[in-house]
């Protein structure tokens, strides 16, 4: 099993978060990270570490790990020992920009047409909610119908908005899913990592090209 371009975050022993970003590259126990963001002290050659890798066949995947190299954005982590494997799904959100029309909200399990419908974009998605861009604030509490165009086969959702922040395009929501079928979730799961493989295999594309 291959986790070439798997997001991934990097700890030091103590358990601070050092890095963030996805695996380069992966040989027999060793993995070579490339890191987007960093938030912590830099590693040296033999440190001990832990590696956590979101995997799209087995969740959240951490090992123990020294490290082998560590030089500009690029870590390399040997000897890798497996301390958990859990379906974690959560943590992993990817960036897109996907218009929408919203014309029906719910309260309870009663769907109303909205008086005008709202244009919104979802701006990130991961496999347990998202947050949408709209040019007007929609109150906390809200449930609100989404034909999600994401995965390529539209499903219908319901998000449930729990908070919002305004800024430069209008506001942001940050929403969860709610009475999401556990097909849609692995669905929407798959697409989060695969997308973020495409759009990460896309920059490293760009700057070797």
């Amino acid at each position: 099993m291959s986790f070439d371009l798997d997001p991934c975050r990097v700890f030091a022993e103590s358990g601070e978060l050092l890095a963030e970003g996805f695996v380069r590259e992966q040989e027999d126990d060793g993995l070579l990270v490339e890191a987007d963001h960093f938030t912590g002290s830099w590693l040296e050659e033999g440190d001990a570490a832990v590696v956590q890798v979101m995997s799209a066949v087995r969740g959240e995947v951490t090992y123990d790990a020294v490290v082998t190299l560590s030089v500009a954005r690029r870590i390399g982590l040997g000897g890798l020992r497996l301390r958990e494997a859990v379906q974690k799904r959560s943590a992993v959100r990817v960036p897109t920009s996907l218009p929408h029309r919203v014309t029906h909200r719910y309260e309870g399990r009663e769907r109303i047409e909205l008086d005008e419908p709202l244009d919104v974009v979802v701006i990130d998605v991961s496999a347990h909610g998202l947050r949408l861009q709209c040019g007007q604030q929609i109150e906390a509490g809200t449930d609100l119908e989404l034909e999600l165009t994401a995965t390529g086969t539209p499903m219908t959702v319901i998000v449930h908005v729990l908070r919002s922040m305004d800024n430069r395009q209008g506001y942001a929501h940050g929403c969860t899913f709610v009475r999401m079928s556990e097909k849609d979730e692995d669905d929407l799961f798959t697409f989060v990592l695969a997308e973020q493989r495409r759009q990460r295999a896309q920059r490293m594309d760009a700057l070797e090209g």
